[in-house]
């Protein structure tokens, strides 16, 4: 199943992703740019994918995995 961004113009934190609906919200009130809101778009639609796998990880796995995937292009140059 695909995964549905949607935007809300306030909210407590930078973005979510909802398991049950495949559904990330981004909130644009805790951004500064636009960069800054697509790499929240691509950390929650992380999210789904590492969900659409069979591996088991806690929250704090899954957390970790996409920081070090989203800064993979620094870590290895």
């Amino acid at each position: 199943m695909g995964c549905t961004v949607d935007f809300r113009a306030t909210g407590d934190d930078r973005g979510c992703y909802y398991e049950e609906t495949h559904r990330c919200l981004i909130f644009l009130n805790s951004h500064e740019n636009l960069e800054d809101i697509y790499k929240t778009i691509n950390h929650e639609v992380l999210h789904h994918c590492i969900e659409g796998t069979d591996i088991t990880i806690d929250e704090l796995q899954e957390e970790k995995l996409i920081f070090n995937i989203q800064w993979a292009d620094y870590s290895i140059a």
